[in-house]
């Protein structure tokens, strides 16, 4: 099985070679914030998938992964087609590899992103003014996925970060805080609901949006937030979420914040 890491054999000249030699197959790269998957068939690409995306948008997202595990797995079948097996879209995938050496994106794409003042006025174009509301809080690899097209957000987002609007920081490193689950009355679910205090310090070490992730013996999930005064050292879970967790009042659960998705 062939296998190794894109830093040290390039997406385009793996593809190449497997190209050359009329593999079939998939070629998984499995990056730290997603999976994706290439497929070949007598040579030709036929179909990617990269997270939520797929076909050619999937294509420009993986042609910009600077590094990652790979293997090549021969004769796995595509699950389908999104990809014309042609010389037009091959030219096409060249254009997006190309394109990519010209952007300057942080190489971790785990890094958040963050809105900065501008010391002068800066005119964006719609586009731009999208892909910054749509970058806040979020990592570099979540804020390419999120956009129709990968290689059009990278050119965005670098510029944006040329000029000092983002800024791209570390994942902040939350310890997990020790709440005591408190049972809510009513229909609602997939909500966490803290004190006021505890949301306002979640936030700001965030940096933007955010969502909850609770840690129980039997599973772990992500829930939106919502503050209510008076619930210090308390979590608050709708029934629904009770039965869904296997939770009862008065247990103790983990819970930290995550920049929302």
């Amino acid at each position: 099985m062939l296998s190794g890491n894109l830093a040290e054999f390039p997406l385009l000249r793996l593809l190449e070679a497997l190209m050359g030699a009329t593999r079939g197959g998939a070629l998984l790269v499995q990056h730290p914030l997603f999976s994706g998957a290439i497929y070949l068939q007598n040579g030709y690409l036929v179909h990617a998938e990269a997270g939520p995306l797929k076909g050619l948008a999937a294509m420009e997202l993986l042609a910009g992964v600077p590094a990652a595990p790979f293997r090549f797995e021969v004769n796995q079948p595509a699950p389908a087609q999104s990809i014309e097996p042609n010389l037009s879209t091959y030219r096409l995938i060249l254009h997006q590899f190309e394109a990519w050496k010209e952007i300057r994106l942080p190489q971790d794409w785990g890094l958040v992103l963050q809105g900065c003042p501008s010391p002068q006025q800066v005119r964006l174009s719609p586009l731009e003014l999208r892909v910054l509301a749509q970058a806040e809080g979020k990592r570099i690899a979540q804020a390419l996925m999120n956009h129709a097209s990968p290689l059009e957000a990278a050119q965005v987002l670098a510029k944006l970060l040329e000029l000092g609007l983002l800024e791209a920081r570390p994942q902040p490193q939350t310890k997990p805080e020790a709440l005591v689950v408190l049972s809510l009355y009513g229909k609602g679910g997939g909500v966490a609901v803290v004190d006021v205090e505890l949301f306002g310090r979640w936030q700001a070490l965030v940096g933007g949006p955010f969502q909850v992730r609770v840690r129980t013996p039997q599973l772990e999930a992500r829930l939106r937030p919502e503050a209510r005064p008076h619930m210090q050292g308390r979590l608050g879970l709708f029934e629904a979420d009770l039965r869904r967790f296997q939770l009862r009042r008065g247990v103790w659960v983990e819970a930290w914040p995550e920049p929302q998705t």
